[in-house]
């Protein structure tokens, strides 16, 4: 072959896959839920808010729903400013956001600007899990909030429980990878990022923490675990919004079985207890009704009938959180709270009816006496 003929052949190019993917461009969402009382008036809530910018929230409505696709009461948004908090490798973004429900909980979400290989992210995943800092940060804005807004909460008091979560945002990866691709090539750094692991995991735990995912399109794809999710495509606004819900009511299931728990034992001191009165059927009455108002303004507060796809994110996320078991686990305690006051309600019938039979015996016998008394005396 002629030195001419040589140049005309194309070089071969070698194409190496990195060995971990590189992110250009990204978001992490971290969220924290608090109990702060136990029901919130937002517009009442609204008119106390000194500082922040105030808005009601709705979902973006990125694809076609219908109209009655919304929260209901949709919830008080407050945006505030906040120093920047160092996490990992990373800071977050000067702005923390509250979201409150007419519930009794809120929202706490920070946002971190994310790039790099995936290896820093694991060491963020880490650092995230029950961060003393953002913690304690969040935890002192609903602080705030609640002495600000005492008056709009009904019985305003803020617990100790909270629950957190994260949301990966992966807008842009170096190469022409998608998203179901990157999962694929890598599934073993992306199942440790989301189970904020930094060592080796089996491969029957990879595939579970990658097992749940669900996608609009092509482009796109949403990986649910119950540490973390992660999210590959555009328009994230919605999807971070149901997910922060679920966190919530999350953490308002685990509140509500512990206030279950501590009221049927109260309850069945009372049933339990020599004398019972109408004081300890109101009070059982009373703690009957609280926990059915409370879990049921949280069953009805978010309607996704007619988005099928954050329906599917919804449902997906709700069975890594174990929802559903959590609503049997309540549903059962308050038929057994709601038994007991049957039982109350029935035996104070029956000392009613003992008591009145007594005094219909009682005057008949009076009436006895006096018809004796006047014929013989």
């Amino acid at each position: 072959m002629s030195t001419k003929e040589s140049r005309d052949v194309p070089p071969i190019r070698t194409v190496i896959r990195p060995l971990v993917p590189h992110l250009k461009r990204g978001t992490c969402y971290v969220m924290f839920a608090f109990e702060l009382g136990m029901s919130v008036n937002l517009d009442k809530a609204a008119e106390s808010i000194k500082e922040g910018g105030v808005e009601r929230t709705r979902f973006r409505r990125n694809r076609r729903s219908p109209k009655y696709f919304d929260y209901d009461p949709p919830p008080l948004r407050i945006s505030q400013g906040c120093h920047q908090l160092n996490v990992a490798k990373f800071f977050t973004k000067p702005q923390a956001e509250l979201t409150v429900f007419d519930f009794g909980a809120c929202s706490v979400t920070y946002a971190v600007d994310i790039s790099g290989p995936v290896s820093h992210l694991i060491e963020l995943s880490e650092v995230l899990c029950d961060n003393a800092a953002l913690l304690a940060d969040a935890r002192e804005r609903v602080r705030q909030f609640v002495d600000q807004a005492k008056d709009a909460i009904q019985r305003p008091g803020l617990g100790d429980t909270f629950e957190d979560f994260a949301v990966f945002h992966f807008e842009e990866f170096e190469g022409d990878l998608k998203a179901k691709d990157i999962l694929d090539a890598f599934p073993v750094e992306f199942a440790r990022l989301l189970r904020a692991e930094s060592g080796d995991l089996g491969d029957e735990e990879v595939r579970d923490a990658l097992g749940i995912r669900t996608s609009y399109g092509n482009s796109d794809i949403a990986v649910m675990d119950w540490n973390s999710s992660l999210f590959f495509g555009s328009n994230v606004e919605d999807v971070v919004a149901v997910l922060d819900f679920c966190n919530v009511e999350l953490l308002e299931m685990r509140f509500l079985d512990e206030q279950l728990d501590a009221y049927l034992e109260r309850a069945y001191d009372v049933l339990t207890k020599g004398k019972k009165g109408e004081a300890d059927l109101r009070k059982v009455a009373r703690l009957q009704v609280d926990s059915a108002i409370l879990y049921e303004a949280v069953e009805n507060a978010l309607k996704l009938l007619g988005d099928q796809y954050l329906a599917r994110v919804y449902s997906l996320a709700s069975s890594r959180f174990h929802l559903p078991e959590w609503h049997s686990s309540i549903r059962r305690k308050l038929d057994t709270l709601d038994s007991i006051y049957q039982k109350l309600s029935d035996q104070s019938a029956q000392r009613r009816s003992e008591t009145l039979e007594w005094v219909i015996i009682i005057l008949i016998m009076g009436e006895i006496i006096l018809s004796l008394s006047e014929r013989f005396w």
